[in-house]
Parts: structure tokens; C-alpha cells; sequence
């Protein structure tokens, strides 16, 4: 990433939250994971994209959450998607 550029807002190995809605109105994260706690694995940067999009996008992250977290049931199965910074919160932490 050049130097001009912000850093990430996250770290590898964050605990976040994938906010419920996003001002923007970014389509672009699926419902399904919306609301849902997982962690930072990987930080991509800002992506270009002309095509769809006037100017960069929000720095990327992948987060892996757990599939039983995600979905319900009792799979210790792991599901990484990757996440715009403007649709990730910290998480709250345990008590």
C-alpha cells in the first residue's frame, strides 16, 4: 500500500462485527453474515474499480467467522469472506 495512503482501521487478528446496514448503501456484503461477530485474517488494501464504482473502494479485510455462528447447527466448519472497513465495527467483548 503506498505511503499516501490511510492505514487499515483493523489488524490481523481483530475481533469485528459486521454491521446490519451501511449508509453507503453497499450491496456488496451478503445478508447472511450481516450482524455476525468473526475475526481479521488478511488486509487487501483499497481496490480500484471503474468500472462500478467512482474512486477506490473502503480498504478490504477477510474475516473468518464460524459456520454454527453464521448459519446455526454444530459445524466447527470456518467461513472467510472478504469486507469493505466501512461495513466492520469492533467487536464487543466478552464479560
Amino acid at each position: 500500500m503506498p505511503a499516501s495512503e490511510p492505514m487499515h482501521r483493523f489488524h490481523v487478528g481483530d475481533r469485528v462485527k459486521v454491521e446490519r446496514a451501511n449508509p453507503s448503501g453497499n450491496p456488496r456484503t451478503p445478508g447472511y453474515i450481516r450482524g455476525k461477530s468473526g475475526t481479521v485474517t488478511a488486509l487487501h488494501g483499497r481496490i480500484d474499480n471503474p468500472l462500478d464504482h467512482c474512486g477506490a473502494y473502503p480498504p478490504l479485510c477477510s474475516v473468518l467467522f464460524l459456520v454454527c455462528e453464521v448459519f446455526g447447527g454444530a459445524s466447527h466448519d470456518t467461513l472467510s469472506v472478504d469486507l469493505h472497513e466501512d461495513w466492520l465495527a469492533p467487536a464487543p467483548t466478552a464479560r
